[in-house]
């Protein structure tokens, strides 16, 4: 009988270990996106997206992006004034950011590749809706990083560091509120922008499939 009890024990002790952690593995899965979409809006172009996205335990996000707009004007430099010797903008970005809400995704990540040499190390948005059977939705961004080099001081101290000062923002109330780290970034992320603010294009035709999963 003493032997029944001890394995029936040692059975649950395993049971008990193993359950936890096969909870902490199905949570350290997060929300993913992928799609394979050709698109055409009111100018009669066809646009092109391809990219897949997981979002990591971390809040961190992995994945790639390859996008291609034919009819877009490239601008390598805003205050030159030249015309544009190309068509056309063809990008390669690395994901490393993804913020879901019910069926809409937005991922963000740096741009590595792309026929603009100006847009390599920038910041791109892809905002997509998953609609189903439906007509899925999407809308994108190409964002500059922020200056740097400069850093504001107060000349009468010497020793002032207050620019570089950081701090946790949180909410009294809530014990268990994490916070948001402040001063905000400058960075153009998935979170920069609140969800509902994205206004999508109509589209007039498309083909493929967005499907963004939680």
């Amino acid at each position: 009988m003493k032997s029944i009890i001890g394995a029936f024990a040692l059975a649950l002790l395993i049971v008990c270990v193993a359950v936890p952690n096969l909870v902490h593995a199905h949570r350290a899965e997060g929300s993913s996106a992928t799609g394979s979409f050709k698109f055409v809006l009111e100018d009669g172009a066809t646009r092109f997206v391809e990219f897949n996205a997981k979002e990591g335990a971390d809040g961190q996000a992995t994945g790639d992006m390859t996008f291609n707009d034919p009819v877009a004007i490239p601008v390598d430099d805003p205050d030159s004034g030249e015309t544009p010797k190309t068509e056309g903008v063809f990008v390669k970005a690395k994901f490393d950011c993804m913020t879901t809400v019910e069926n809409r995704a937005v991922i963000g990540g740096e741009i590595y590749d792309s026929n603009v040499p100006s847009n390599i190390g920038r910041r791109v948005l892809l905002v997509v809706e998953d609609n189903g059977l439906e007509k899925d939705q999407l809308t994108w961004g190409i964002y500059q990083m922020p200056a740097t080099g400069w850093v504001p001081s107060d000349a009468e101290l010497k020793d002032d560091n207050g620019a570089s000062l950081k701090w946790t923002a949180t909410d009294s109330e809530l014990r268990d509120d994490v916070g948001i780290q402040m001063p905000m970034s400058k960075v153009v992320a998935c979170q920069s922008f609140p969800l509902a603010s994205y206004d999508f294009p109509e589209i007039k035709e498309s083909g493929g499939d967005l499907q963004v999963q939680r």
